[in-house]
Parts: structure tokens; sequence; C-alpha cells
């Protein structure tokens, strides 16, 4: 009788198993796909071999590859949509209505900030990311019996997976660096612990919702989870991962899914993650020390001021905001604290960059959804398979619960891994819940959904192109072969994106500089189209050194100058440029001037409030060095050394960082910036050493 009831319950596995559609492995591949190569930024990557070995190696190793994984991805749930589209289904939608409506208008009016956006090719990347995140969300909420598992399972393998290789990476520094904390895939430990967040409530419930091996492989998984989160060294990354732990066991209450068993179960990982973090949480122990919080208060103090600067930014542009993806273009125009890419608030970034109505719509939607999950609990399927749904639909909430909650201080949903995993989860809770018998034809559904993703699509081969052709000009200058033709290709392909017009303009710059004048207007040309497309203080201060030092017309020198100071008013190498300049032109009061507004910023909460206040910022030197020479053309040789000595005292402490702190070795500098402080540090010593 044994014998003939495992056989038939190994045929229905099989049965269940044989019906998980192809469309749900696609979706499910995309799961695993994101953590592994959509966990980083396109910035500061070094660029990859230009063939199909080295962007596959990049693609899952240093992010520089962003745009190929974003495309991949899209084109898994374009894929997806299809074969599912092909087979007309008619299922119920689980998505409320009214949701419906609100993410229309979201999606709507992130794309309408475009129009006064201060960098429109990148608000139409930055919106095709979340065209592509909400089709995909849609597609999860589809996901019907076996398939609501399976895909929960991928999520489960996706955060073991991005685990794993930020415990290797522990254990690879660990013996060098006792408090490393852990980035893994991710761009920074706190994007890491946030995607963790969202997976481990899921790997947990998967254990509490299943019996046998498959309870002790998730329930590792689980734990690996949250060593890893230790491991980043995040604080609200632990905290959310606690919060996340807690919504999950307070909605198994009220859903009634707890046994002894299952309590039983949960209190033991709770004991395991206790006293895991006793003996792995060195990374955050060191940051929740009495020395250390008094040594980084300028973490949290950094973030509320970075807040108060785009709240101002959000003030000025109520509406339809500076546009999508354009936060660090615009954001230093209000800036009380240093440089930053990003909010440290979704929430909040999302208004300054796409209006007041956005954040509205946005929450509307998440108020709605809420509202639906809560009053379809009662009503929802017990069981999903032979699964039990209601601790799955529990740890969905904590997920769920964390990424909230995870929002309000970091801009997860910036990392496109950390924005599709939220929604993945959303759209399998309303999945999840929605009640039995509940039948409608969905066709039109699957029709606009597709059309959301063939209007994303050419944005992102268009971005992926130009990406890849930016990479092997990039690859090509690395090896010390200028490729001029490679920038203009990627120009072909992304007209509008200003970092290939900019990478362009330095290029002929550096060939002007080198005594090929033919150059000049190629790289005058190329950095004035890309301070046009692409608004940042950057391009016009390498117009402003073009014109000065190539061309030597110290009056556009100047008046570009003065246009990256009204982009970022606190842009301490442009002040220094724009004061010798000054200098020269016989400026002496202009030049005092701006030093001492340099000196009034190093006084100001600009300067005592920074994300690394570890390396002294040597900009300063210069503008002491700048006030001791216009001292000394006023024969006041006392206070020409008092500024110099003041000058070398940053100098000095700049070197000892240099030598004896990790995190400033690890942030090399350019040969040219080396030689300008070495000069500017032979001026100071040369100076004092003089018998006045």
């Amino acid at each position: 009788m044994k014998k003939t009831s495992r056989k038939t319950k190994t045929t229905q596995l099989a049965t269940s198993r044989k019906e998980v559609p192809l469309s749900t492995w696609l979706l499910s591949a995309v799961l695993v796909l994101a953590p592994l190569t959509a966990g980083r930024l396109e910035v500061g990557s070094e660029p990859a071999e230009p063939s199909l070995r080295g962007v596959l190696t990049a693609l899952f190793s240093t992010g520089s590859m962003l745009s190929v994984a974003v495309w991949g991805m899209a084109m898994l749930a374009l894929a997806a949509l299809v074969w599912e589209w092909a087979r007309q289904p008619a299922q119920g939608d689980a998505v409320p209505r009214p949701a419906r409506v609100l993410m229309i208008g979201l999606l709507v009016c992130l794309l309408a900030g475009g129009v006064t956006s201060v960098y429109r090719w990148g608000t139409l990347v930055a919106w095709s990311w979340w065209a592509v995140t909400i089709a995909t969300a849609w597609l999860f909420s589809q996901r019907r019996g076996e398939g609501i598992v399976t895909v929960i399972h991928a999520l489960a393998i996706a955060g073991t997976l991005a685990a794993a290789f930020a415990v290797r990476e522990y254990a690879q520094n660990v013996r060098e660096v006792p408090n490393w904390r852990v980035f893994g895939t991710f761009f920074n430990p706190d994007f890491l612990a946030g995607y963790l967040c969202l997976t481990l409530p899921l790997t947990l419930a998967v254990a509490l919702a299943r019996s046998g091996s498959v309870r002790w492989l998730t329930g590792f998984g689980a734990w690996l989870q949250a060593a890893a989160i230790l491991l980043t060294g995040s604080r609200f990354g632990v905290i959310c991962a606690v919060l996340s732990l807690v919504a999950t066991a307070v909605w198994m209450v009220f859903n009634r899914s707890w046994n002894r068993q299952r309590a039983m179960l949960f209190a033991l990982f709770c004991v395991a993650l206790l006293l895991t973090a006793g003996l792995m949480a060195r990374p955050l122990t060191q940051r929740v020390t009495a020395q250390a919080v008094q040594a980084e208060s300028h973490s949290g103090g950094f973030r509320i001021w970075t807040w108060k600067g785009t709240l101002a930014m959000a003030k000025a542009h109520p509406l339809l905001g500076t546009g999508l993806g354009t936060y660090e273009l615009a954001y230093p125009r209000y800036a009380q604290v240093g440089f930053t890419r990003l909010a440290h608030n979704s929430y909040l970034q999302i208004t300054a960059e796409a209006g007041v109505p956005a954040l509205i719509l946005l929450l509307g939607a998440l108020a709605t959804l809420a509202w639906a999950v809560v009053r379809r609990e009662g009503s929802a399927l017990a069981h999903i398979a032979d699964w039990d749904a209601r601790p799955l639909r529990a740890g969905l909430v904590g997920a769920i619960t964390a990424g909230l909650a995870r929002n309000l201080v970091d801009s997860d949903w910036y990392i496109f891994a950390c924005l599709l995993a939220f929604w993945a989860v959303v759209g399998l809770m309303l999945a999840s819940s929605l009640p039995q018998g509940q039948e409608a034809v969905t066709r039109r559904l699957y029709l606009a959904h597709a059309v959301l993703l063939l209007l994303a699509l050419p944005v992102l081969t268009l971005r992926m192109a130009g990406a890849l052709s930016a990479n092997a000009a990039n690859w090509n200058m690395a090896q010390g072969t200028p490729d001029e033709e490679g920038y203009r290709r990627a120009l072909r392909w992304e007209p509008w994106n200003g970092e290939h017009l900019l990478s362009l303009g330095l290029l002929c710059y550096g060939m002007a500089r080198a005594g090929d004048t033919s150059r000049v207007q190629d790289a005058v040309q190329s950095l004035q189209e890309a301070a046009q497309v692409m608004p940042m203080s950057k391009t016009w201060y390498h117009l402003g050194n073009l014109y000065r030092d190539v061309l030597s017309d110290r009056a556009k020198a100047i008046e570009a100058y003065r246009r990256a100071l009204e982009i970022d008013p606190h842009a301490l190498r442009v002040m220094v440029e724009l004061g010798k300049t000054l200098e020269q032109a016989g400026d002496r009061r202009g030049a005092e001037a701006l030093y001492q507004r340099m000196l009034e910023i190093e006084k100001s909460v600009y300067n005592r409030v920074r994300a690394v206040p570890e390396l002294p910022e040597v900009d300063y030197a210069f503008a002491y060095a700048g006030l001791a020479r216009l001292a000394m053309a006023r024969h006041q040789p006392e206070e020409a050394r008092k500024r110099y000595a003041d000058a070398l005292r940053i100098l000095n402490a700049d070197r000892s960082a240099r030598e004896n702190n990790p995190m400033a070795q690890a942030l090399p500098r350019p040969p040219e910036r080396e030689r300008a402080l070495e000069e500017l540090r032979e001026e100071c010593e040369r100076a004092l050493g003089q018998a006045w």
C-alpha cells in the first residue's frame, strides 16, 4: 500500500513538473541572471576584451556589460510573453484594475519627464528599465500552480548564489582586511544587503513549507544569505533582514499557517543566525562600536544632508522633475554635502527626478496592491500543487516589507537586480493570493505588455550596441592604442549619449595637447556637444582647460569654468583652475574671492560631512597656496608663510593617508594629478625654506 502511494505521489510530482510551461523557466532564468549580471552601475568599470569570451567574463564579474545584461533579460521576458500569448491563455488577472491604471499613469509620468529632462537619452534608458520591470512583474503575476513555486525556487537559488559569491569574497580578503565588507556581484555592500533582504524570507519560507531534503537545502541557503548580509556590514541591511523575518512570522499568524514543527524550525534558524552574528559579523560590529560610531557618524549624517539637498531639488522641479535617471547631473546644484550618484532614498529620488505626481502614483499603486493582498488572503488557495501556500505568501510579505523599508535609506530601485527582484516578488504575491475560480480572458493584456516591451527594446538595443562599441574603444585605449573610430561608432548607435561625446572630446583634446593642432576643433566641437546633450560640470571643466592650455584663450576658459560652477557650485577642482586662470589674467581680486570661497566651503558642513572623511580633500591646499601667492604680491610675508604652512599640512595628511589607508590605496590618482600635487608640495617647501 505504501509502495502504491509513493508511486502515485511520484507520478503526480512528475506530472506537475511537466505542467510548468517554458515561459516560467524563461522567467526563472531572468531572476537567476539578475543578481549575477545586473547588480552594478555602469561607472568605474575596467573595459572588457572586445570578444565573446571577454564580454561574457565581464558580464558575470566587473559589471561593465550592464546594458548587455538588461537587454538579454528583456529579450527573455519578451520570449516568455510571446510563448504564453501564442497559447491564447484564459485565466484570471491577478492585478486589480485600479492598480493597473495607476501603474500606467506612473509609466506615462516617468516618460513625460523626458520633456523637461536635463539629459533626455538617459531618461529614456532609465524609463526602459522600468518598462521592462513592470511588464515582467505582470508576467510573474500570471504564474499559476507549480509555476509560482518554480519561480520562488529561482529567487531562492539566485539569493543563495549571490550570498555564496559574497562569502567566498570574504574568505579571500579577511586575512589582509579583518573587517572587510563584502560586495559580491553588486555595486556596493548596501545594495547586496538590500537584494538579500528580498530573497532571505522567501528562501526560509520554502524551508518552512516543505519537508525532507528540500527543507534542509533551502534552510542552508537562508542561513548563507543571512550570513552574507552580516558580512556586508550594512547596519540598516541587518535591520531590514530582521524586519523581513518579523513580517514573515506575523503574516503566518495572520493566515494561521503556524504549527509546532514550523515554530521550532523558525526558532532554530533564529538561534543559528544569532550564533552566526557572534562569529562572522566583524564587518558589522566594527561599525557599531563607540569608536566606529564616532568615526563613521558621517554615514548617517551624509544621508540626512543628501536627503535635504534632494528635497530642495524636488521643490525646484515639483511637476515633472529633472528627468528619470538624471540625479547625478542635476543634484550638484542643490547639494549640501559632497558628491553622490544616488539619493540614498528611492522615494525622494523618484520625486526629484520625475516629480511629485510620479511618487503619488507609485505609492497609490503599492497601497492598492497591498489592500488587494490583505483582502484576498482569507479566500486564497491554501495549497499550490502539493505545497502549503500560506508560508510562501508569508515569505513574500516579508520580502516586500524589507524592500519597502530598504528604499527609505538607499536607492535600491536604481540597481536593476534589486528593482526587478522587488517587483517580481510583488507579482508573485498577487499570483499566489488570487482566489480560485476567477477566470477572465487576458489576451488584450498580453498585447499591452508586449507593446510595452517592444517600446523599451529598441532603446535597450541601441544602448547595448553603443556600450559595446565604447567598451572596445576603451579597451584599445587601455592597451595604448587611441581608437577614435570606436567612439564614433558608438555615437552612430547612440548619437544622444553624452558619455560617448565626452570620451571622443577628451581623446581629441589629448591629441591636441600632444601637438596635433588639427584635432583642436574636433575636441572643442565634441566637448561642446557633450555639454549641451548632457550638462556636467566636468565637461565644462575640460573645455576650460582646452581653451586655456591649448588655445591660450583665457576669456573663454574663464567663461567655461564659470559655466561649470553654475552646474556644480562646490566643484573644488574647477575653482582651483579658475583661480589660477584669474591670477594669470591679473584679476587678483577675483582669484582671492574664489580662494576665500573655497575656505568657506572647507569650514562648512559640505566638507565636515563627507562620504569618505578618511581621505583629506587636497584641493583646499591649492586654495591656501593661491592665497599665499597673493599675500606675497601684497608684501605680506607672515600671511604668506601661514597660508603655505596650511597647504603643506593638508598635503602631508594626504601622503600619510595614501601610505597607510587601504581605502586610499584602492583609489589611485591619475599621473597628471600626482604631478600637480608634487609641484604644489615643492612650491610650499621652497617658499617655507626661504629667508623672509
